[in-house]
Order: structure tokens, then sequence, then C-alpha cells
């Protein structure tokens, strides 16, 4: 017969199930996520105070390397994992805390072959404000399950015994035993979102116009081969006016591509294409049109775009995760979708051949649909004072292809190893 509750240990079950959560937000990634957490010895930590030299702040993992002066001196640059940038936030921490050139202690637990490296578990700042790590008193309760003190203790699948389930257990009893306490999951259960999802069924059932066309379905670029003097194929000319910059970079491109050799063209690295590439590429996107958001899969390493239609606020600038799509939101006016996007990542980042972009880059896509629902007209302008002056202003065409799927592609180091020639890394 189990206890009865009293109401501390009631709050205790909540802190518990709280700190569970938290965790749990950190820790899937390293069981379930893109890098292995074998590596990290979980039974030690290591306190580092030292000035932050690059931060990668978006997914699927947050990356510090920071720079720590020895008692001679040197100085040893450690690199640290942590997860996605959301988990970051529901910590109350955001990337401007850890800019380069910010002076910080971190927690982590090391890497297990004794290089300077480890996982996040904790993070003070100069001013004393301290996040992460701690928290758990310690003293569990019956109603914990041995999930939850797996959680706790944080251990690995790969290393954990197998312990026989209950006896007499079904899934009916396991779904049941585990099955969270409010479904569906509320929103900011882990504090990681700033508003409602495009998909929560509550958003998608809310009144709204009705939209004047749908994107729903595959569109392949137009290229106008015949035109590419005039309308650049799958680049956009004419050009605006460089900056000085951005023309020295521009005027090397032609030079090592007047020479028959390749310039620096990330992609080739694995790199996303990026915005407004994306959307002028050969092949084709797949794009699935929700009332609360349009998501489009490219063709080429089928990378990832949504657009926002359900009204949201821009993500504040502090709490950004640049990347190459940046942030997408959309509005219609009249027949006309009008798209809105900045949040831009500044690495490796191009426009088009030799000409780059950074986290200044705006872009507005104006799209209308032509040839009884066959055509999509896009007219890009886009602006970046730091590369160009003014307006760069341009449009393109994506007709819809039938009998074609996008399917599955990756980009592999490995595979772009085997093809020909060589381009410039740097």
């Amino acid at each position: 017969m189990r206890p009865k509750r009293t109401n501390a240990m009631t709050q205790r079950i909540r802190n518990s199930r709280a700190l569970v959560a938290l965790l749990t937000v950190f820790l899937s990634a390293a069981v379930h996520g893109h890098h292995s957490a074998v590596a990290f010895d979980r039974d030690s930590t290591r306190t580092l105070s030292g000035t932050v030299s690059r931060l990668v702040w978006r997914n699927p993992h947050v990356a510090i390397e920071l720079d720590v002066t020895a008692d001679d001196g040197s100085v040893q640059t450690w690199k640290i994992e942590g997860n996605q940038p959301s988990s970051w936030r529901s910590l109350g921490i955001t990337r401007d805390m850890l800019k380069a050139g910010e002076a910080v202690t971190i927690v982590v637990n090391p890497l297990r072959s004794g290089m300077p490296g480890g996982q996040f578990a904790g993070l003070t700042l100069a001013d004393g404000r301290t996040f992460g790590a701690g928290g758990y008193d310690g003293e569990g309760t019956a109603e914990e399950s041995r999930g939850e003190r797996m959680v706790l203790e944080r251990k690995l699948p790969s290393l954990t015994e197998y312990e026989p389930p209950p006896e007499g257990e079904t899934w009916q009893t396991r779904e049941r035993r585990r099955r969270p306490a409010e479904l569906p999951i509320p929103q900011g259960r882990f504090k990681t979102g700033y508003q409602a999802g495009a998909l929560d069924p509550d958003n998608l059932a809310k009144p709204r116009p009705t939209a004047p066309f749908d994107l729903t379905g595959t569109w392949e670029f137009r290229a106008e081969l015949e035109e590419q003097a005039s309308y650049g194929l799958y680049e956009f000319k004419p050009l605006p006016k460089l900056t000085a910059k951005a023309q020295a970079t521009f005027d090397e491109y032609l030079e090592y591509a007047r020479e028959g050799k390749r310039y620096i063209e990330p992609t080739a690295q694995c790199y996303p294409v990026g915005m407004p590439r994306y959307m002028t590429r050969y092949g084709s996107i797949m794009m699935l049109q929700y009332p609360t958001a349009i998501y489009m899969i490219s063709r080429l390493n089928n990378e990832f775009r949504v657009v926002y239609l359900d009204g949201r606020e821009r993500m504040p600038r502090d709490q950004w995760e640049p990347n190459w799509n940046g942030e997408s939101i959309g509005r219609w006016e009249g027949d006309t979708l009008v798209i809105e996007t900045t949040g831009f990542t500044d690495e490796n980042h191009l426009i088009q051949q030799g000409i780059f972009t950074g986290d200044q880059l705006t872009i507005t896509e104006r799209i209308t649909m032509l040839n009884d629902g066959n055509t999509l007209k896009i007219d890009f302008v886009m602006t970046d004072p730091e590369h160009w002056e003014g307006e760069w202003r341009h449009t393109k065409f994506r007709d819809r292809t039938l009998n074609y799927d996008v399917r599955e592609a990756t980009c592999l180091n490995i595979d772009n190893a085997s093809l020909p020639g060589e381009a410039r890394r740097d």
C-alpha cells in the first residue's frame, strides 16, 4: 500500500519531475541525438573559467570554444557541447551572454580521453548569474519511477544493465504509468517556445480568411537558359553596386573562374545553400501549405524551409538562431503572398558565386500564381548594406511538376571528395 502523500512529498515530486523535464531537454540529445554522449565522463565535472572565443548557436547543438589561461600563462581552448538553442533558452541563457570576448565560468562533464572538451553542465556569468547544474535535493520518493531515477542519475542507455519490467506489465499499463500528467503537453512545458506552434491543433483551428492560393505541390525551377546573359539562370542579374569589401571578393572569384579554377563554395563542404539560392537552385521543391505555415523540402540535400503564416511576432534578436534560410514570416496581401525573412548567419553564406552575405541581409519575396495555378512568380527585394548598396531586385519562376517526388538526399564530405576539381576552402 502506498504511503499517503504529504504536502512536502507532493512538492518534492513536483520539483523532481520539473528537474527531470529540464534535464531531459539537455540529456535527450545525448541519448538519442546527433552525437553520442559516451565520450563524456558523467561521473565527474570540471569547472573552467575563461573567455569565449567562438559560439555556434544553432540546431542541433550549441558549441562553445572557451580559451582557458593556465597558471603558466599558456592558453588552452576547450570545446564544449550542449543541446539545441531552445534548451539553453529554457535555462534563461541567450546567445548574447556567450558572444566572443565574454568572460564566463562553465561546468562540464569532461571528455574521458582527457582532451580539452566536455559536455555543458552549468554556466556562471561575470556578473554572478548562474544557470543550470544543480537544484535536486536528492530526497527521492516512492513516486519516482525508475526512468526518472535513471535521468536524475544521468545514465546512458548503452551502459545501463537490463532490468526486467514489473511483473505482469502490458503495453497498456506501461503507457498509463508513463503518461504525461497533462495531454496534449502544454505550451511552454520546457519554456522553449515563445508562442503557439504552427501545427498546434488550436492554432490550426483558429478562423482565418481563405488563402488566395495553395502552394502544396512540387515545383521545378525555371532555368531560362537561353536568356542567361539577361537573367542569370540560377543567379541574379544585373548586380547591384557592391561595397568595396564585396567587390574585392567578387574580383578574386572572377580571377579564379576565368582560369578555370573553383572558388569558395560552401555547399561543397555540406554547408546549407541558404536563401535566396534555396529558391533558385535546379531541381524541385516540395511545398506543403497549412493555414499557419508553408513547409518546403528541397530535392538537393533535403534542405528545409518554413514560412510562418499564423501572425506570430518575429523572434527577438537576442534569441536568434542565425542560419542560412533565416526566419520567414508571411502574410497575404490580396492575391499575393508576401514573405519577409531575416535572422541569417554570416558564416559561409552566398547570394551567388563570389558574392557573400551576412547577418544584415533582409529578403522580401512577393509570390503570385500564374497559368491556372501552374507557375509561381517570385519577386525578390534583397538588402545587405555590408555587401551592396540599396535594393537588389530580381524575378524568378517555378513551375508545377507532376509524377515526381522529392526523395531522400544527403550531403556527405566523403562523397564530395570524390568529385572532380579542387575548390578554394577558406
